[in-house]
């Protein structure tokens, strides 16, 4: 058999990444759960075009609305209630490269797809782990076009010993500082008096993992309508959107916070250990929570997330795209293919998008 060609070396390997793309491999991760990142991911919205992502909320009144009687004139205040939402696109690239030398070694459609199939795998696995992780950071400065919007973009820092409130006015950099720089979360400014509706939830637990912990939480369940649906016993149950994340210390002292206050727990030695549930809603573990961030979300948080107000905006075609083989500059037998994912995270409404309950880092 003759060498195999750049040409024909191309078509190979991209008939063989397409069938790799219909059929699944299992792949080798850095984290025990994605669930945060599936859960994002799966609702993803894809644009068509535009040179950013943009959203629209109203966040003032226009002040016409009164109780008046039958002769009294009208109000005619004509104000601009609107804002508007802004995130920058960004790129998570990688790639990996093949050598036809090494085809030829391995001669046989079968060996030629594994060896393919490995590195693929390898590369779906570096680039999602820097999405995942990307999802839970923001930039480090203005200046850094690089990293995403993640949650703590939306979801902040409020006021250190808040028992729950609107008080986390801003994002804030990924920058090391104790809490981090702040930056106005989606390019729309927002204070206790100036567009206040834009701010996120917050509550400072202090470190206390007890009974008080409870309390933050039933009242920002409460106060964000976060509750998990009821449905006929005979009927499946939808999905639904509301969901917490937290890391282990939480989870695992939720379960014996719990447990201890079970009178029947004798009976029942596993019914409170695995992931708790608050008020219908599953705990989910999120392993890069288990360590703190002074900038962004102290120790010990737990997010809050309705996922149809927060999710990832991906620019059509650039969906995890995978490019055609091509030959490396001074390297004329080896091939390379490029993934590219173009996207950030966009949030439609901070009041109602969630919570963040956390021992603040203070200042």
């Amino acid at each position: 058999m003759e060498s195999i060609t750049i040409e024909q070396a191309v078509d190979v390997l991209q008939a063989t990444l397409e069938d790799i793309k219909k059929n699944s491999c299992p792949l080798t991760y850095l984290y025990s759960s994605y669930k945060l990142f599936n859960s994002l991911w799966k609702d993803r919205v894809k644009s068509e075009g535009g040179d950013k992502i943009e959203r629209f909320i109203t966040l003032r009144d226009e002040g016409n609305a009164k109780h008046q009687g039958n002769w009294e004139k009208d109000t005619h205040n004509v104000i601009n209630t609107d804002e508007n939402i802004v995130v920058q696109w960004r790129r998570a690239s990688t790639n990996f490269s093949y050598n036809m030398i090494e085809m030829d070694m391995n001669k046989g459609d079968a060996q030629i797809y594994n060896k393919v199939q490995n590195k693929y795998n390898n590369t779906l696995r570096e680039v999602v782990d820097m999405i995942y992780n990307g999802a839970l950071s923001t930039p480090a400065s203005s200046s850094d076009k690089h990293h995403p919007e993640g949650l703590p973009a939306w979801l902040s820092l409020g006021t250190e010993g808040s028992t729950g409130g609107w008080t986390a006015y801003s994002a804030r950099y990924n920058d090391g500082s104790t809490p981090g720089g702040t930056y106005n979360s989606g390019t729309v400014a927002c204070s206790s008096s100036n567009n206040p509706r834009w701010a996120a939830w917050y509550a400072d637990h202090d470190g206390n993992i007890d009974d008080s912990l409870l309390v933050l939480l039933d009242r920002a369940c409460r106060k964000l309508a976060f509750e998990g649906p009821v449905f006929p016993e005979k009927l499946p149950e939808p999905t639904f959107k509301f969901s917490l994340y937290s890391n282990d210390t939480i989870i695992g002292s939720l379960n014996l916070l719990y447990a201890k206050s079970d009178d029947q727990m004798g009976y029942r030695v596993a019914s409170h250990f695995g992931y708790p549930n608050f008020k219908g809603i599953p705990f989910v573990y999120v392993d890069q929570l288990d360590s703190a961030n002074v900038s962004l979300y102290g120790t010990d948080p737990i997010y809050g997330i309705n996922h149809e107000l927060i999710y990832p905006v991906v620019l059509n075609n650039w969906d995890f795209k995978i490019g055609k083989p091509r030959p490396r500059d001074e390297q004329h037998v080896v091939l390379t293919v490029d993934v590219d994912v173009v996207y950030n995270y966009i949030c439609e409404n901070r009041r109602r998008a969630g919570f963040l309950i956390s021992e603040h880092p203070g200042s």
